[in-house]
This record gives structure tokens, sequence and C-alpha cells, in this order.
């Protein structure tokens, strides 16, 4: 078998683990005998690269199972002006804040960070220039309070590119090869890979193609068709549920039917099983090429379908986090005493949630609580 890329013989010293769907959106699965290690190395900068650039945001946002590496932090800003760190695990301000007041004798600062050890940094920087500040008592002094953003998130995203586009493609003719079929039969796609000839693939958003599609997933699949009497191998890809791309591999076929799939929950990394309708004609195909099976309704409710499930589960584990830091902070504050006065109790366990509970008032969620 010869590298699908460059025609290099494969051997087991050139020869690569290529991730079927990218590793950077929580492709697992990976083939061998496709491509060889450098071609691997090369459109894995070029190609995945720009479409885990486009998709990271998502990535991040459904908290992604990798095979291994993590999502690059984005900064983000809210409606409300207010940048942020946005990562898989956290949600930090950009920038600490820090107020100067000078008074008649004395200089005051008023520090708000992220952390304690950012806390210090910032501490240690000032001593320098006031050197009678005591960085210890500063901290011992200092208090933890939770802080939620003034305004809402507002991502957008676009999707394509021809490097995005031959990594699309590439997916394609990577579940060939896995399923031992070769993927050089495929004359649409060289001629678009290696030519960068006609894009072989359109987006599409109107009857579902999958047949038992699972509900609130932000699935990731790849199907591959070959159909003897039509002489084509067509693929239909979706990532996160809402990428949606039909692809004509090849419209001059001549082997057997096959059918094959590959499908992924990217947040668990775990392989689902789907079936797939996948059946155009060449004047489907045209119509998909120019944006006639784009149906608006249907992208806003591919969205709504994974992102509202998704929403829902995060906002309940942070509930349950904001409950186990108060259990942590009533144990922490009560521990050692004989006698628990009922009020005090329920005064500092009312104050421990009430910066969540201002967040469900400010966000219009009181009520739903």
């Amino acid at each position: 078998m010869d590298c699908y890329l460059c025609s290099e013989p494969m051997t087991p010293q050139n020869d690569s683990g290529e991730h079927i769907i990218p590793n950077s959106i929580g492709g697992m699965r990976e083939v061998k005998g496709f491509i060889c290690r450098a071609c691997n190395g090369k459109a894995g900068e070029a190609w995945d690269a720009d479409l885990a650039k486009q998709l990271n945001k998502l990535a991040l946002f459904f908290r992604v199972v990798r095979d291994r590496g993590e999502n690059r932090a984005e900064v983000i800003e809210t409606s409300a002006g207010e940048k942020l760190i946005y990562t898989k695990s956290s949600l930090k301000f950009f920038a600490p804040v820090i107020k100067k007041e000078v008074r008649e004798d004395s200089v005051h600062f008023q520090i708000s960070a992220n952390d304690m050890n950012q806390a210090r940094q910032i501490a240690t920087g000032l001593k320098r220039s006031y050197p009678t500040l005591d960085v210890e008592k500063t901290l011992a002094s200092a208090t933890t309070q939770t802080k939620y953003p003034d305004g809402y998130f507002n991502f957008e995203f676009s999707f394509g590119g021809l490097s995005v586009g031959k990594s699309f493609v590439k997916t394609a003719l990577a579940l060939l090869s896995v399923n031992g079929i070769n993927p050089k039969i495929c004359e649409r796609a060289n001629a678009y890979i290696f030519n960068d000839g006609e894009p072989c693939f359109g987006y599409y958003y109107h009857h579902d193609l999958l047949i038992n599609r699972p509900v609130g997933v932000p699935v990731h699949c790849i199907c591959v068709k070959g159909n003897k009497a039509e002489r084509t191998v067509q693929a239909y890809l979706e990532y996160f549920g809402v990428v949606r791309i039909v692809i004509s591999l090849s419209a001059n076929y001549e082997g057997d039917d096959f059918k094959h799939s590959y499908a992924i929950d990217p947040t668990k990394g775990q392989e689902i099983t789907v079936d797939f309708d996948l059946e155009f004609d060449e004047s489907g195909v045209k119509q998909i090429y120019e944006y006639q099976f784009y149906d608006s309704q249907v992208v806003s409710d591919a969205w709504h379908t994974v992102i509202r499930p998704e929403i829902q589960r995060q906002q309940e584990q942070h509930l349950e986090e904001v409950l186990g830091k108060s259990r942590e902070a009533m144990e922490r504050r009560f521990a050692g005493s004989d006698h628990i006065d009922l009020e005090e109790f329920i005064a500092a366990y009312v104050d421990s949630l009430t910066p969540y509970i201002r967040h469900l008032a400010d966000s219009g969620r009181m009520r739903d609580k």
C-alpha cells in the first residue's frame, strides 16, 4: 500500500496512525496504512489545524474528550465588554483589577485576582514600588468570593475554506481506507485534494440523513456508501451535530456496494452506532453544491438540539459545585463547635450562596430554580 498523499510505499517505519476524525475535536479511532508520517504531519499542520481553529470554541464548550492534548484557551468578550479566558474546565477574567487610592499619608490598593497565586504575584510586584508593603499580611486579609460576568457570551462561527474542505474530504477517505477500500479510486476527491479542483462537497441542511440520531448528542460521524448500480461513492460528515456535509467522492465507481460509518460522542469519547440514508443522483449533488438543500430553520434546529441540553447539563453541574463548596465552607467555619447557633448558620450559608443567587437573578433564571 502506498501513501495516499505522496505515493511513497508504506513501511512500518513511515506508517502513521491518522485519526479518522481529527483528534483536536475529539476523534479517537485511527487508521494505519493510509498516509505516511510526513504527510500526516503536513496535513495536520495545515488542513486539520485550520479546522481546529474554526471548531475550537465548540470543542471547549462541549468539553470534548481527546485522545491526547488539550484544546487551546480562547479569549472571549461578553456583551458587557468583559474579556475572559475560556478553557475546557474554567472561565477566568482576562486581567486582574487593581484600584489605587491615594490618601493623605498612605496609598491603598484594592486587588481583584483570579486566585491567590495571581494575588501574590501582584502584591509582590507592588512591593518593589512600595517596600513597606507586607505581602503576607495583605494576603492573610484577602477574602475569596465568586464573581460572575455581567454580560452574555456571543459566539460567532464560520466554517469552510480550501484547507478545511480538504480536511473534510480526507476524513471520508480515511474511513474508506480503514475498511479496505483504496481511496485512490475517488477521482473527484483526488482532483480536489491534489489539484485544488472543484470542491466535491456541499453543506446539507434538509431532511435528517441519520436514521437513528442520538437525542441531544453533539455527534461526530462520517458515513461512506458505494453504489454499484449508480457508480457513485458518497459520504456524509457531521461535526458536533451542526456542521453537516455531503461529499461526492466518485461518480465513476466500478466496485461492489458497500456502506460504512464511524460515529462518536465527543463529550464522552465513546463510539456510538448510527445508521444513515445517503443516496443522491447527480442532480441532487449539484443542488447541494448550489446550497439548494440549505434550510435556515434546519440549521437553527440543529444548533438548538445540541446546545440547549449542554447548557442545562453544565448549569446543573455548576449548581452541584456551588452547593459542594458551600458545604465545605460551613464545615470549616463551624468545625469543632460544641453548639451551633441556627440563625448564625443560616446567615453564613445564605452568604456563601449569595453570588450564585444574585447571578440567577441577574440572568433571569431565578424563576427556574
